[in-house]
C-alpha cells in the first residue's frame, strides 16, 4: 500500500507499488486526494495499471493529514506492507501508528532526503531548530529524543538512492544500520517499449542542450545555466528548457538576461510544462546534452531519463551526481554555482562532438545496467523476504 501526499507517480511513490504488482504478484494500491487527480491524470499514462484510492481532502492538523489518518486507522490490519515516501515527521507518525495497530506488517519508507542538511545536525535527516526559544527547545526534544527513536525501533525497511548516502546514513543510526539498503530510482523499460519509443542514434539527434524541472525555482538554480550561456558560442546549437516557470522572479531575470543578449532569443526556446511523459521522452531522444545546475538534490531523475536517451550529462555537485556519472566516468560534474566551469563543459561539448557521442553511450549502458526499475525492484522483493524469513515466515 503505498501511502503519500507526494504524488509523483514516475517517481517511487507510484513506480514500486506498480511493479511490486507486475513482477511480484502483489496487490499494490496507492492513496491519495480527490483533489491530486489532476496530477494522476498528468501521469496516468506512464503507469498503467497502478491501482488508487481516492480520499476527500479534510486538511490536517499538527502537519498531520485527517483523512490519511482515519484510513489508517480503519485499514492498517489489512496492509501487509505499507510504503510511505520521504524521511520527515509525518512519516514517523503514520509508521508508528500503523506498527500499533499491525504489528506484523512491513513498514518501508524510501528516502529521499537531501543528504546535505547534514551539514548542519550530522545527527539526523530530520533538522533541528538552532533558536533558544521554550517552543523550539521541546519540539527538538520531543523529536529527536522520543517520535525518532520510536520510529527507527519500529520502521522495517529504509531505502536510500545514492551510494554513498547509504554508509552515512548506516554509520548516523549505527543501532539501526541493518534496516537501511540502496534502492536506486529508475526508469520504466517497458512503458518505452510499450510507447513503442526508439531509442535514436547519435547521428539521429539534434544539437540540443536540453534542461528540465521547476525552472526558476530557487532549487533549480536556472540562473546558472543562462549566465553560462553568455559566455558560450552556441554555433548551431538551440537550448531547451522544459517546465513551468514558478517564479515571478525569475522572469524578471530573464527580462534583463534577454536584453542583454538580444542574439540568444532565437537560440533558447521554452517548451512550458509538458505532461505527457511519452512527449517527454522525445525530447531527451532527439537530444545530445543535458544539463542539470541544481543547488540540491538527491539522485534526480531527469537525469536518468536523459541518460537511458544516451545524452551526455552536465550536472552540479548534488547528492546523486556521482552515482549516475559514475564519479564523472560518464558525465561531467561542475561546482555548484561555478558558471565559468559549465561554460567551459558547454564549451568543449559543442566543439568536440565525439567526445559528446562517447559519454552519451557509455550513459546510457550505466543507465541499463543499473537504473531500470525492473531490476531495481528485484532487490526490494529481496528485502521483504529475507525481512519475513527473519520473523519465522
Amino acid at each position: 500500500m503505498g501511502f503519500t501526499d507526494y504524488v509523483d507517480l514516475v517517481k517511487p511513490p507510484g513506480m514500486i507499488p506498480l511493479k511490486m504488482s507486475q513482477k511480484h504478484g502483489y496487490k499494490s494500491y496507492i492513496v491519495l486526494h480527490r483533489t491530486d487527480d489532476k496530477r494522476f491524470i498528468d501521469y496516468k499514462n506512464a503507469v498503467k495499471g497502478l491501482k488508487v484510492i481516492k480520499l476527500k481532502d479534510r486538511g490536517k492538523k499538527f502537519r498531520i493529514d485527517i483523512s490519511l489518518l482515519k484510513f489508517l486507522v480503519r485499514n492498517a490490519r489489512n496492509i501487509d506492507i505499507l510504503h510511505r515516501f520521504l524521511y520527515t515527521i509525518e512519516t514517523m507518525f503514520y509508521v508508528i501508528l500503523y506498527k500499533i495497530l499491525n504489528p506484523k506488517g512491513i513498514a518501508y519508507v524510501t528516502l529521499d532526503n537531501d543528504l546535505s542538511t547534514l551539514k548542519d545536525y550530522p545527527y539526523s535527516l530530520l533538522p533541528k531548530y538552532p533558536e533558544r526559544k521554550l517552543r523550539k527547545i521541546l519540539r527538538n526534544f520531543f523529536v529527536h529524543k522520543i517520535l525518532e527513536p520510536i520510529f527507527l525501533r519500529l520502521v522495517d525497511l529504509l531505502s536510500i538512492q545514492v551510494v554513498d548516502g547509504l554508509e552515512i546514513l548506516r554509520n548516523i543510526y549505527k543501532k539501526h544500520r541493518d534496516k537501511f539498503f540502496y534502492l536506486p530510482y529508475g526508469i520504466d523499460d517497458e512503458f518505452v517499449k510499450l510507447e513503442n519509443i526508439q531509442v535514436k542514434s547519435f547521428d539521429q539527434k539534434e544539437n540540443i542542450i536540453l534542461t528540465v524541472g521547476r525552472i526558476g525555482s530557487r532549487q533549480k538554480n536556472n540562473e546558472m545555466l543562462f549566465n553560462a550561456l553568455e559566455k558560450v558560442d552556441l554555433k548551431n546549437w538551440t537550448v531547451m528548457i522544459v517546465g513551468q516557470i514558478v517564479n515571478p522572479e525569475f522572469e524578471k531575470f530573464l527580462e534583463e538576461f534577454f536584453l542583454r543578449n538580444s542574439h540568444l532569443k532565437e537560440k533558447i526556446v521554452f517548451k512550458g510544462h509538458i505532461s505527457d511523459r511519452k512527449s517527454i521522452y522525445n525530447l531527451y531522444n532527439i537530444s545530445r546534452i543535458y544539463v542539470l545546475t541544481s543547488l540540491f538534490e538527491g539522485l534526480n531523475l531527469s537525469t536518468i531519463e536523459a541518460g537511458y536517451f544516451a545524452n551526455y550529462l552536465i550536472i552540479t555537485d548534488v547528492t546523486g551526481a556521482k552515482d549516475i556519472t559514475n564519479n564523472g566516468e560518464f558525465g561531467d560534474i561542475v561546482s555548484i554555482n561555478d558558471v565559468d566551469g559549465l561554460a567551459r563543459k558547454l564549451q568543449f561539448a559543442i566543439d568536440n562532438p565525439d567526445y559528446v557521442m562517447e559519454k552519451g553511450e557509455k550513459i546510457r549502458q550505466h543507465v541499463l545496467k543499473n537504473f531500470l526499475w525492473d531490476n531495481i525492484i528485484d532487490s526490494l522483493e529481496d528485502k521483504i523476504r529475507s525481512t519475513l524469513t527473519s520473523r519465522g515466515y
